[in-house]
């Protein structure tokens, strides 16, 4: 990607066409490009394989649009996919979720009886792509979360600022308390962003999905008699008066 003074644009002749950017764009911004066709049997990826190795979103949607369970390849030849096979099932295994098998390659036809059996198997070979962008994939694995967020409430002014930017309605600032849904964070992090105290993270963690709800309070300000929202129900002064010395906005 080479940012211009409007907007990014992709280096034509840099671009490997590869497609895994598309995996991890949040608003699936990225235009003329596809992700990588694939052959698969059954519930096995099989050959040709591409010489870049898939990433892991991209193999996590495998696993869950097409059921694969399982690669074929010779793993001397392929190393960056067995990596990437090693990298899915340690995200698997913290789901307690079933993990791939790396298989050996099927031998090739050594005689004229073989022939006609492998040609039959070649009608069992189906190819095709997945969903690509974080957004597909928060609504593929809508029971699991990528991110989590941290939340210093110490130092959160509940002005709600993160619930206006958050796109995807994981951060939320209802009646009474601030809730965030871990399954619908796609970790784009624009909350953290416009949070002006930074008491926000979104932190990158695999986990079920989960929903933390942090009450706040309704209070009147002792300074300026404004009301103000507070996770500290013992303050007495808003966060405004807060910041000034010397009583200088005392009513």
């Amino acid at each position: 990607m080479v940012p211009t003074a409007t907007t990014p644009t992709i280096d034509q002749d840099a671009c490997l066409r590869c497609g895994q950017c598309l995996f991890v764009c949040p608003t699936d911004a990225l235009q003329n490009l596809r992700p990588e066709t694939r052959r698969y049997i059954a519930f096995t990826l099989v050959a040709p394989f591409s010489t870049l190795a898939p990433s892991v979103e991209e193999l996590l949607m495998w696993h869950h649009q097409h059921g694969i369970r399982a690669v074929a390849l010779d793993m001397e030849t392929h190393p960056g996919w067995v990596r990437a096979v090693a990298a899915l099932n340690l995200w698997l295994r913290e789901l307690n979720a079933p993990v791939w098998q790396i298989l050996p390659p099927p031998q090739k036809a050594i005689n004229a009886e073989r022939r006609h059996f492998l040609k039959a198997s070649e009608v069992d070979v189906q190819s095709g792509t997945v969903s690509t962008g974080r957004q597909a994939r928060r609504q593929a694995l809508s029971a699991i979360s990528e991110y989590q967020l941290a939340l210093d409430r110490s130092q959160c002014i509940a002005c709600g600022a993160c619930t206006r930017v958050c796109t995807q309605k994981a951060l939320q600032l209802t009646e009474g308390a601030l809730t965030f849904t871990s399954s619908l964070c796609i970790g784009c992090a624009s909350c953290a962003a416009v949070c002006p105290v930074q008491a926000i993270d979104i932190e990158k963690r695999v986990d079920e999905n989960q929903v933390l709800r942090f009450p706040w309070t309704q209070l009147t300000c002792r300074c300026c008699q404004r009301q103000y929202k507070t996770f500290n129900p013992e303050t007495d002064r808003c966060s405004v008066c807060l910041r000034h010395q010397h009583g200088m906005r005392e009513a």
